[in-house]
């Protein structure tokens, strides 16, 4: 796949697709497509209307400047931060106050019911706090022993 298209950025620094036989088309977006859990498979590439010209079932497939390239766009579109360590979950009042460090800087949070707290197929976790935010947290096991002490009562 990774032969069938290339990605260039234009003068504006804007991304421009350019495939074999077919006229190159300016400023696409690229996101990720359901389910998100897999992070490198199922990416779109649209045209700034959201048509999409092009799914790429999994970016291993492509080469490997072609695949850097892409996942630095999608990590600067992401908008759900990343924690990485959890430094401490307040439980009182019928809420949980989070204080962590995520990859965008740190974050203090409230979470309001159990439920705001998905479990997701791979082990990571999804969490939406009061205000609609959502973050994403490693598997237990990925998670440094303090920040596992603090979130392991509540799950």
């Amino acid at each position: 796949m990774g032969d069938m298209f290339t990605l260039a950025a234009d003068e504006k620094n804007r991304l421009v697709l350019k495939r074999p036989g077919q006229d190159d088309v300016q400023d696409v977006r690229i996101r990720r497509v359901f389910p998100l859990t897999h992070l490198t498979r199922f990416i779109s590439i649209r045209s700034s209307e959201g048509k999409e010209l092009l799914l790429i079932d999994d970016l291993n497939e492509l080469q490997a400047d072609l695949c850097r390239l892409i996942e630095d766009v999608l990590k600067g579109t992401s908008f759900i931060p990343q924690i990485q360590r959890v430094d401490d979950v307040d439980v009182r009042f019928g809420y949980q106050q989070w204080k962590v460090q995520t990859d965008r800087g740190p974050a203090e949070f409230r979470v309001q019911e159990r439920e705001d707290i998905r479990f997701l197929a791979d082990g990571r976790f999804r969490i939406k706090d009061a205000d609609g935010n959502v973050y994403e947290m490693p598997s237990l096991a990925g998670l440094d022993d303090r920040s596992r002490r603090a979130v392991e009562p509540l799950m």
